[in-house]
């Protein structure tokens, strides 16, 4: 998955993106942006015309996609993950 879906949530832009590989976990649909088969062009045109003909959705699909990133990235959250991650495996019975 590229950053840069990521990168554009962060700083409230919303995202419209294929289904492919990671997009899935970082976009909620309807939420902060918009998710099309991959390959679908047609759909992924609509969508995007959706977007630009609806400015009303523009502030909540800002505020969300960012709350949600940093939610999901923050530094203290993600060491705690990361820990617990360790934990787990240390607490296995090998």
């Amino acid at each position: 998955m590229t950053t840069a879906v990521i990168q554009a949530l962060a700083t409230g832009l919303p995202a419209i993106t294929t289904d492919h590989s990671g997009f899935p976990d970082q976009i909620i649909e309807g939420k902060n942006g918009f998710m099309v088969k991959e390959g679908d062009w047609q759909a992924l045109a609509e969508k995007i015309l959706s977007y630009m003909d609806n400015p009303q959705l523009w502030p909540g699909f800002s505020s969300f996609g960012r709350s949600h990133m940093e939610k999901t990235y923050d530094v203290d959250i993600l060491i705690e993950r990361q820990i617990e991650i360790y934990q787990d495996l240390i607490n296995q019975d090998l």
